[in-house]
């Protein structure tokens, strides 16, 4: 598969043709490296893939990283994730000289490293790895242009091969600094193991390559270099990882980029926090194919660029102020932690919280800063954990559905203070079957341990059965509980929403991502809640849940009900309902989108569609059929949703609607328009305006 020609950033850049570049990001002017630098005052450092090099730091008897399930490669590579070869080494508040590649560099002491100018083209080479150490690097680039690395020796779990990188007790800051990997799983920035890393006014590229032809797609983080498939994501770079228990990073006045895959990550962990402020994250595409032998050799008909910009995992907390977020896919995927979009105010300042609950940073912000956050795809998608998402006063823009949730999980949406989301193809919030569940797993794959399905199948036409929520396990499908290489997310959630110039705070509990591991069976009924104040929206709302799709369904698929709540002066013009889903091709979206249509209330027009445009069967190769469904109205018992309106809040009904309970109060009302049908409980309810008088 070829993405897209990007660019690269990623050139070496001699000491004596140096040129002061404009970090470019909100008001702030900074350069990077310093204009003080002048010609010669770099200090150069050069590893080629001829330099005889060899690992210096074992990971794991130094303690450095928190993930220790790693060590052997898929297929027929082998290799040692936690052999490290730092090009320099920072230990325990030292500069280790003997542990290092370059020995004793200039610019470089116990506390800092400054004015380097780094090249390192030898896969599985690090550049600075620090490890319970307060460190500052600035001033400097640092360039991992190890484009042969294929994925068989890199490791984005461990941090091997990564241009950066911090454990333990340490507190490490960049600032003033470019960085670019190039290469499978080449990390610019990895933080693990209870360290905390601010990131301040940095630019940061990671490019991504080719996999080995033998790479299997799995959730196995021992062999992982990219996501699942089933995800409906691609790719084989991240910027930067977040791992380990009370982890923390904060990414200030920065510009970060990926090709395919994610921007800001994080992983098999637990209490991480997130800050990323002031700053633009994107998402590029790039020209090399994702893997050798053209597993991968359907284009992406969606987007070039496909991919996340964050990851939320182990009740992780993640904060997005005054952010420029440009992604192919999801702007994040939910797997059980808390995110906050809101904005900067000129003036304000802002605690940036640490894991521990302490200040991390404190950001005063210059002038006001709204966050855009612009998908070619989805605007975010949750698939497990307890999810809290809050909307404050930002833009969303998506090309379709705005948020997707699917079933096996319990996430709570909060719309505030006039955001404004923007879904093309109307539809603002979808609940379905998680297609993971109705996917085939298999949990002892000879090679790999754990590996998914390379087809999804279903039934042809829209689903009239529902599934048994009492139904056993019918085997396949992604098991549910604990899984190899993490454990899922467990305990509370923070609630609420964020308080002004603070982040919110919330206990963690042990989790880890599996590497974008997914569950796929589920033991209760879920909810999701969708809370609108103060804002205006336009687009539809439906939950797809509980249908016998496959085989695979009883026993992987259970109910999940859905509130709506619209509070304060919210308005929604649009069409809330029940509905049974399948899955459509790209051309099915694109017809859909181009007439205007969110749903079918007419069987036969349905049942046309589907035999026109159902992808009934998909391989791995369209992976980015996931999550991409077309809706029936229709009720099952188990996709009821309640919809409740008070203060001066106005539901408009513009599309046939099929809710379980309606409850309005205060000055809260409902218009029904002519030609639409509400029906609740059963009860039909014509064109015209109901009040809290006519539900008592």
């Amino acid at each position: 598969m070829k993405y897209r020609n990007y660019k690269r950033v990623m050139a070496v850049v001699l000491a004596g043709a140096l040129a002061a570049s404009a970090a470019g990001c909100g008001s702030k002017t900074t350069e990077t490296p310093s204009a003080a630098n002048e010609a010669g005052a770099m200090t150069e450092i050069t590893i080629t893939a001829d330099t005889d090099t060899a690992p210096t730091v074992n990971a794991l008897d130094e303690g450095l990283c928190s993930w220790t399930t790693g060590g052997t490669e898929a297929g027929t590579v082998n290799g040692n994730d936690y052999a490290f070869t730092p090009v320099i080494y920072i230990n325990e508040g030292a500069y280790d000289t003997e542990k290092s590649v370059v020995g004793d560099a200039a610019t470089v002491t116990d506390t800092e490293a400054s004015n380097l100018n780094m090249t390192i083209e030898k896969e599985a080479v690090n550049g600075i790895v620090v490890n319970n150490s307060d460190y500052t690097i600035k001033d400097s680039i640092i360039n991992l242009f190890a484009a042969a690395a294929d994925g068989s020796l890199t490791c984005d779990f461990s941090g091997l091969g990564t241009a950066i990188a911090v454990y333990g007790d340490s507190d490490l800051t960049i600032e003033d600094t470019e960085i670019n990997a190039d290469g499978v799983a080449n990390l610019a920035v990895f933080a693990d193991n209870g360290s905390s890393a601010l990131l301040n006014n940095v630019k940061m590229h990671s490019d991504g390559g080719t996999l080995y032809e033998d790479y299997i797609n799995s959730p196995n983080q021992g062999t992982m270099v990219a996501p699942p498939w089933i995800l409906g994501i691609m790719g084989n770079s991240r910027t930067t990882n977040l791992m380990g228990n009370d982890s923390t990073m904060s990414v200030v006045d920065s510009e970060v980029s990926a090709s395919n895959w994610a921007v800001l990550s994080t992983d098999s962990g637990s209490n991480m926090y997130l800050n990323v402020v002031n700053t633009t994250m994107d998402l590029t595409g790039n020209e090399e194919d994702l893997q050798a032998g053209g597993l991968y050799n359907v284009e992406n008909p969606y987007t070039d660029r496909n991919g996340y910009g964050t990851y939320i995992i182990g009740n992780a907390v993640e904060t997005f102020l005054g952010t420029k977020m440009n992604v192919g896919t999801y702007a994040s995927i939910f797997t059980g932690g808390t995110g906050y979009y809101g904005n900067l105010t000129a003036g304000e300042s802002y605690d940036l919280l640490a894991a521990d609950g302490s200040t991390h940073y404190t950001y005063t912000a210059k002038e006001d800063v709204q966050t855009v956050i612009n998908s070619d795809t989805f605007g975010f998608m949750a698939h497990q954990g307890d999810n809290v998402c809050t909307l404050d006063g930002v833009v969303v823009n998506s090309a379709f559905t705005n948020f997707i949730v699917k079933s096996g999980n319990n996430t709570t949406i909060n719309v505030e203070n006039g955001t404004v989301l923007n879904a093309e193809n109307g539809i603002l919030l979808q609940l379905l079957d998680n297609d993971d569940s109705t996917t085939e797993f298999n949990t002892n794959d000879p090679t790999v341990g754990m590996a998914f399905g390379t087809t999804h199948e279903e039934y042809a036409g829209f689903p009239t059965e529902a599934i048994d929520p009492d139904a056993a396990s019918a085997g396949g499908g992604m098991p549910g509980g604990d899984m190899p290489g993490g454990d899922m997310p467990a305990g509370d959630m923070p609630a609420g929403d964020m308080p002004a110039g603070d982040m919110p705070a919330g206990e963690g509990a042990p989790a880890g991502e599996g590497g974008d591991m997914m569950m796929g069976e589920q033991s209760s009924t879920n909810t999701t809640v969708y809370n609108v104040k103060d804002s205006a929206l336009t687009g539809d709302i439906f939950n797809g849940i509980g249908w016998n799709a496959n085989e695979l369904s009883q026993g992987k698929v259970k109910q999940m009900l859905l509130d709506v709540n619209l509070s304060g002066s919210a308005t929604l013009t649009g069409a809330i309902a029940s509905t049974s889903c399948i899955h459509s091709t790209y051309d099915g979206q694109s017809y859909l989108k181009e007439n205007g249509i969110t749903a079918f209330d007419s069987a036969a027009d349905a049942k046309e569609f589907a035999s026109k445009f159902q992808a009934v069967s998909f391989t791995i190769a369209e992976y980015f059929n996931i999550g991409q469904v077309a809706n029936m109205v229709k009720s099952n018992g188990l996709n009821d949703i309640n919809v409740t309106l008070s203060g001066d809040a106005v539901w408009t009904v513009d599309g046939t609607s099929l809710i379980k309970s309606l409850t309005i109060s205060d000055n809260a009302k409902v218009i029904v328009e002519d030609g639409v049908t509400l029906t609740v409980d059963g009860k039909d309810f014509a064109a015209g305006t109901y009040t809290a008088a006519d539900f008592q």
